[in-house]
């Protein structure tokens, strides 16, 4: 049920105005000599979640969702995704490939990755960027004495050498297919000029460093000129980014975690936009339908975030029929996708077919694979049928043993959850099916082998990324009393020949090869069902008429601002 927003409007309104004052019109120019002032400075307004720990390194969980958002307004990587999955160089001048000579793969898995760097990039003091800075940001990301948080690619690198201050030549200790998309923090260039005096003589002084939050200095397009502490911080436009000076001069986040606030200062005017995890869905929407009433033409950016499907239970399921990929067809046959969508989603995020959305790239790539089951009642009573079931005098089914099919269905709490399960519910016993549905309390959601125990399906969402999907259908992550129930493949789900698509996925390098391994691997998926695929839940970038450029998060998810030197104001 969507809850009325009205009625915090006013008052928040009201708070939304008092806290907001004109953000300073610093930095018009940047840092660059000889460049000419601009009369009438662009400046942005955005609501941010919160306040961040930091900007943008793992340390002390400061690159949390919270940084994540605006960190590549203000520094930059090797690489960078954009919003449909697309690969591109950043600091780097090319990525490496095995094409170029610059990645190669050895016959005992161990890899060289070449970077060579773009040259003429500075950090926003002008001091020179070098191929020391990433060997340095490496450093840091792999260092156990650091609280560093999940440092994984930085450890598979066990050396770096720089031959000349725009070469990294790096030797990985394994085979990693993402070795030339180094687009986060974890290898993260850090100034060897300002910080190589304290790292690493003095680590335990190292984290506190003022650095890391209110000095911070960069290589993106913008610079950090003010920070407000439970405020706001300001970003000024840096000229001497590698791209080019940001079309718009200042950029001011707003640190609001009351989302009803966010509302009211969208619909004043008090803010430009919000990025995601600064409103939920229901009120993004709200504020589309209240500017649109008004005549305006926002720009709302809806994109896939989580893969939400149905796991199915592989080891002693208490309704055995499930093991029939025949059967778990009809019931994905039998579920209203689309409605289901509409009711809980407002019709705004795409069913799902296969654990890849369709605004990824890869899509391109399986689409002509993949095997759809859109909603059709009458197909799934004729696969049920002609396994021999049949349908009792009450209309629900008996199974080819005479015995009645009634298979439980999990979920965990939350409205989203429950609404979910209901219309499946109702879906099943439409067609003569009728559903066990429980819903698991906080506690029993913590407990993973309980988790791991569910009796038939089992609602849930993961990621959608190449890791977390995969470990749905992988079969050595299945959880066991050994693994402590940690593992993604609750319902252990075995398939020998699946398993080798995906560590064949875990080792390919080359593209044509992936293409082929993902046409497998969604073609295995789609024709067995493993888990019944659902649809992907959404997050929403939004901002008021006139912003230009704005295209949402990357694909995997990085950083709204991935392209925030391309912005504009019209």
């Amino acid at each position: 049920m969507r809850r009325p927003l009205s009625r915090f409007i006013i008052l928040a309104t009201l708070l939304i105005t008092a806290c907001t004052t004109a953000a300073p019109e610093r930095g018009a120019r940047g840092d660059g000599a000889g460049q000419p002032a601009r009369t009438t400075p662009k400046t942005l307004t955005i609501a941010l979640e919160g306040e961040p720990e930091n900007l943008v390194t793992r340390m002390g969980g400061g690159s949390g969702s919270i940084a994540g958002n605006l960190r590549l307004a203000v520094h930059q990587y090797l690489a960078t995704y954009d919003d449909r999955g697309g690969l591109h160089p950043m600091l780097a001048r090319e990525l490496p490939s095995s094409a170029n000579g610059t990645w190669t793969v050895r016959s005992d898995g161990t890899m060289q990755t070449i970077y060579r760097l773009r040259s003429g990039i500075t950090w926003h003091d002008g001091t020179p960027f070098t191929a020391r800075d990433v060997v340095l940001g490496w450093q840091v990301g792999r260092d156990a004495d650091l609280p560093i948080s999940s440092p994984l690619v930085a450890r598979q690198i066990q050396d770096i050498q720089t031959p000349d201050d725009l070469t990294l030549v790096m030797e990985w200790n394994a085979t990693n297919p993402f070795a030339n998309a180094l687009a986060n923090d974890e290898l993260g260039p850090l100034p060897v000029h300002l910080l190589g005096g304290v790292y690493p003589a003095d680590k335990e002084r190292f984290p506190q460093l003022p650095y890391w939050k209110r000095e911070f200095v960069g290589v993106g397009p913008y610079r950090l000129v003010e920070w407000e502490a439970g405020s706001h911080l300001v970003l000024s436009a840096y000229d001497g980014f590698f791209r080019g000076r940001p079309k718009i001069d200042t950029i001011t986040f707003r640190f609001v975690s009351n989302a009803p606030t966010v509302v009211a200062g969208l619909l004043a005017g008090a803010l430009d936009g919000a990025i995601p995890r600064a409103v939920d869905f229901t009120q993004a929407m709200f504020v589309k339908r209240e500017w649109e009433r008004s005549g305006l033409r926002p720009a709302v950016i809806v994109q896939p975030t989580h893969w939400r499907m149905m796991g199915v239970q592989f080891r002693v399921p208490q309704t055995r029929d499930i093991l029939d990929p025949r059967v778990r067809q009809a019931l994905l046959l039998a579920i209203d996708r689309e409605s289901m969508v509409d009711v809980l989603l407002e019709n705004q995020a795409p069913v799902s077919h296969t654990f890849i959305p369709p605004e990824d790239m890869k899509w391109e790539w399986v689409r002509d694979v993949v095997i759809q089951y859109p909603f059709d009642q009458r197909r799934a009573h004729d696969i049920l049928t002609g396994i021999g079931w049949r349908r009792g005098g009450d209309g629900t089914y008996l199974n080819a043993a005479g015995e009645r099919v009634t298979p439980p269905l999990w979920t965990t709490a939350g409205e989203q959850n429950e609404q979910e399960i209901a219309i499946i519910g109702d879906n099943w016993k439409a067609l003569g099916v009728n559903a066990e549905q429980t819903v698991l309390s906080a506690a029993q959601t913590r407990n993973n082998e309980l988790r791991a125990s569910f009796p038939a399906f089992d609602t849930t969402a993961v990621p959608a990324t190449f890791e977390n999907a995969l470990q749905r259908v992988h079969g050595p992550t299945c959880p066991t009393e050994a693994s402590r129930w940690a593992g993604g493949n609750r319902g252990c789900y075995q398939n020998p020949d699946m398993d080798r698509v995906i560590e064949g996925l875990t080792t390919a390098i080359e593209p044509d090869q992936q293409r082929a391994l993902y046409r497998q691997l969604v073609r295995m998926q789609s024709e067995e069902l493993p888990v019944l695929p659902l649809y992907f839940n959404v997050q929403i970038t939004m901002f008021r008429e006139g912003v230009l450029g704005v295209k949402g998060d990357t694909q995997p998810r990085t950083s709204v601002s991935w392209n925030v030197d391309e912005w504009d104001l019209r």
